[in-house]
């Protein structure tokens, strides 16, 4: 494993995402996208690294909400198409945009 300056970046700023999303209970996305933007990465390494983070924890939580009953179905499905057009029209926008369009 590499402990570069980098690495410690890192782990700091998901350390301080964490706490605004513990403190929140959202925003932990939105805390790490800007600081690692902030920190000079690319917009698009900056939204794969937060989203790929994401994924399990988001899974996770929406798998427990699932089996807890504590999902509306209808309001689920309503929700899954522009979910997944935002996701395939995003992600390209993302990765061609000037870095400097995009900077906060």
């Amino acid at each position: 494993m590499d402990l570069s300056p980098e690495f410690f970046c890192f782990v700091l700023i998901g350390l301080a995402a964490q706490l605004v999303d513990g403190a929140l209970g959202m925003a932990c996305g939105v805390t790490s996208s800007s600081l690692r933007l902030a920190f000079g990465l690319p917009p698009a390494v900056a939204s794969a690294s937060v989203h790929a983070a994401e994924v399990a924890t988001t899974g996770v939580s929406g798998l427990s909400h699932g089996l807890l009953g504590n999902v509306d179905g209808r309001l689920m499905w309503s929700l899954v198409l522009p979910g997944v057009l935002g996701a395939i029209f995003g992600a390209p926008l993302l990765s061609w945009a000037g870095r400097a369009w995009l900077r906060p």
